[in-house]
């Protein structure tokens, strides 16, 4: 079976980045609108600090593993999160 791969379309949350709604025009990843976002997101979620958000091994994914694991909630909802952020 062949495997979809619509550019854009990140299937694990479901969200496309290439709709008229998305923030593709300003952000091109997941990260690069991380970037931008960690400040705001540290202060509204205090049990995270700084260090919590360092990229260890696992780039990205791992950081959003941290996160999930430090908020209790599961990867794909930290991931949902900062796209709707």
């Amino acid at each position: 079976m062949e495997e979809d791969k619509e550019e854009g379309v990140n299937r694990d949350s479901n969200v496309d980045w290439n709709d008229g709604d998305s923030d593709l025009n300003r952000y091109g990843t997941l990260h690069d609108k991380w970037n931008d976002i960690q400040e705001e997101y540290l202060r509204k979620y205090p049990k995270l600090e700084e260090e919590d958000l360092v990229f260890e091994s696992g780039g990205f994914e791992g950081l959003l593993e941290k996160i999930s694991e430090i908020r209790g909630k599961a990867v794909k909802e930290i991931r949902s999160e900062i796209e709707r952020w």
